[in-house]
């Protein structure tokens, strides 16, 4: 028997294994060349046995989704200011989603309390909620995050995907044009044009908001 063979036997065909298989061929392949014959394969299993844990590929990408936004840093550091919160947190959720490029999640079907992102948006909306951030303020601020971070990574992870595709001349060419709008220079300066907006939407507060030094979390 061939070792591939023996470690599809060897692999249960759980739910989390499942999510993580397919995380991994679409991060290896690409999400347009992932589909449940593929999936159920990779274990030695047909198509049907996945559909005892899930009902669609759709819940395989939303697993999918959630298994990679565990990876963002949203753990609580005390004594943290807000806007130093914002900067590590969105900086950390560009970082997953290019480590998963061609995961291409920004194109899934979601909102944040979605499958795929509800235990993400807990874990920011908790963070953001100790440090005391008005809830008003929090809403506006974030649905503006949400929105700079979708359009910026869908952009920035598409014009890595041209750039592949362009021939060796084009490519240093437009690279030099792509570099700058697509860059993490660009990147941390959008967010500090919108960490300077939640100040102006929070005027007169000082915005003296920080992680307490004792967690609030039971």
């Amino acid at each position: 028997m061939a070792q591939n063979d023996r470690e599809q036997q060897s692999t249960p065909l759980t739910k989390d294994a499942v999510i993580a298989k397919a995380l991994q061929i679409a991060d290896a392949e690409g999400i347009e060349n992932l589909s449940m014959r593929k999936l159920a394969n990779s274990f030695g299993k047909t198509a049907m046995a996945l559909y005892r844990h899930f009902d669609s590929m759709a819940d395989i990408q939303q697993g999918m989704m959630a298994l990679a936004f565990s990876e963002v840093d949203t753990s609580p550091i005390p004594g943290e200011r807000w806007d130093d919160t914002i900067r590590r947190t969105t900086a950390s959720i560009r970082a997953m989603d290019l480590r998963h490029a061609k995961a291409h999640f920004y194109l899934m079907a979601s909102s944040a309390w979605s499958p795929g992102l509800r235990e993400h948006t807990d874990r920011v909306q908790r963070l953001h909620h100790e440090q005391g951030i008005p809830e008003e303020i929090l809403m506006r601020g974030w649905r503006i995050i949400d929105a700079f971070l979708t359009g910026f990574i869908a952009n920035e992870i598409a014009e890595m995907e041209r750039a592949d595709t362009l021939p060796a001349l084009e490519k240093v060419s437009w690279l030099e044009t792509a570099a700058g709008a697509y860059s993490e220079q660009s990147f941390r300066d959008g967010i500090e044009i919108i960490i300077a907006g939640i100040r102006g939407l929070a005027a007169p507060d000082p915005c003296e908001w920080y992680t307490p030094d004792e967690p609030l979390r039971k």
